[in-house]
């Protein structure tokens, strides 16, 4: 290992910087007024519908290639959920009660005969459930939350149709669906994220036995969202800070000395999103121009780092740490490295900002390097549960 020596020479003094302060996350009792969620369905039906040509023109045109033995086909535009009318009526209330839903779906129809666009025009399918809710007397018409999240609609081609109607275009639509009951309360609340319950209340009357395989559900997410809070949070903020690191790997290894220049706010308000920091060396040991030695000019080592991810933050006692993937520049040429950044509180104040390549070897340890911390723990539902996990 090579120890070079340092560059004597003064340095301007910076004014006396102040630590950062941390954004507190204090768990605390809240009185909110929020609707609340008396019953939450979501469900998925298909329908086929079969729809006449409203344009005589067309419906000539149609039967007239249709005869002729000419390729008709139907295009189908994509439907915006939110072009979906609905309406909800309370039929009975009760613990559950039943709740009638129709749905008029607009879809947007071309029929091209031969390749070539022949008429386009709207079709409105209307579609109609039953089903079970908690609607308590008190619950409105106004209390239902009704929305389509997602329409799928397409059409197999026309089918020769009886007079007077002509030909005519089968529609299937497949129609995802939510349902929720709510009502404006007053809370005192700790809370935690809830689910819809699947559509498992049957209807107290004789009805048609469908393919389930036919329904389209969307997967649920456990565990994506939402992210777990941050157990610890801390600052640290170092300006020109006397550092002695150590560049490279092996025979190759070096011992620079050079001033380092923090900044880093990590999990504030006790979340990962919350998290930034940034980092500079500068290495002391060249002038304006490289200096020559022995074996060639000395180089420079100073860099700059900007982290691009942090992936997970553990926590100890006074102290975190953060990994992630970040990019270091040297003269302006980017290297993707990964880091480990540790924020270290206590009687020793400070942090260590490890760098390694792909292949897992360090290439740069700052050290411990003096600055000023600010570190504290974060209170989790666990902590107010004494420890039991809801």
């Amino acid at each position: 290992m090579k120890k070079r020596k340092q560059i004597r020479g003064s340095q301007t003094p910076t004014p006396s910087p102040s630590p950062l302060p941390l954004d507190t996350n204090d768990l605390a009792p809240e009185c909110i007024r929020v609707d609340k969620v008396y019953d939450w369905v979501f469900f998925a039906n298909k329908y086929e519908n079969k729809n006449f040509i409203p344009d005589e023109a067309c419906r000539a045109a149609v039967s007239a290639a249709l005869a002729a033995g000419q390729r008709v086909e139907v295009q189908t535009a994509p439907v915006d959920p939110a072009d979906v009318s609905v309406s909800g009526s309370i039929i009975e209330n009760g613990n559950p009660g039943k709740v009638l839903i129709v749905w008029t779906v607009p879809v947007d129809v071309t029929i091209l005969i031969a390749g070539v666009a022949e008429c386009s025009f709207t079709v409105r399918t209307q579609f109609t459930d039953e089903i079970m809710l908690c609607v308590p007397v008190g619950i409105t018409n106004d209390n239902l939350n009704i929305r389509a999240t997602q329409v799928i609609a397409t059409s197999g081609g026309v089918l020769m149709g009886p007079d007077p109607f002509g030909p005519m275009i089968p529609l299937k639509v497949v129609l995802c669906k939510d349902v929720q009951v709510e009502y404006p309360v007053k809370l005192e609340v700790l809370a935690k994220f809830c689910f819809p319950r699947p559509n498992n209340i049957p209807v107290p009357e004789e009805r048609l036995q469908c393919d389930l395989s036919l329904l389209e559900f969307p997967r649920q997410c456990p565990g994506l969202f939402p992210v777990a809070n941050c157990e610890c949070q801390g600052t640290a903020l170092a300006r020109n800070e006397d550092t002695e690191a150590v560049f490279g790997t092996g025979v190759d290894t070096e011992i620079v000395t050079g001033l380092s220049t923090l900044r880093a706010e990590i999990c504030q308000e006790c979340s990962l999103d919350d998290s930034t920091w940034s980092y500079s060396f500068t290495d002391t040991e060249v002038g304006p121009t490289p200096a020559p030695t022995a074996t060639g000019f000395q180089p420079d080592f100073s860099f700059t780092y900007e982290p691009t991810s942090i992936d997970r933050v553990t926590c100890g006692e006074d102290a975190l740490t953060a990994v992630g993937e970040g990019i270091r520049y040297f003269d302006g040429a980017p290297e993707q490295l990964f880091y480990e950044l540790q924020i270290i509180g206590g009687a020793t104040e400070g942090f260590r900002l490890i760098l390694r390549n792909t292949a897992n070897a360090v290439i740069f340890d700052s050290g411990v390097v003096d600055a000023l911390v600010e570190f504290g723990e974060c209170d989790t539902f666990a902590d107010l549960l004494g420890g039991m996990e809801g």
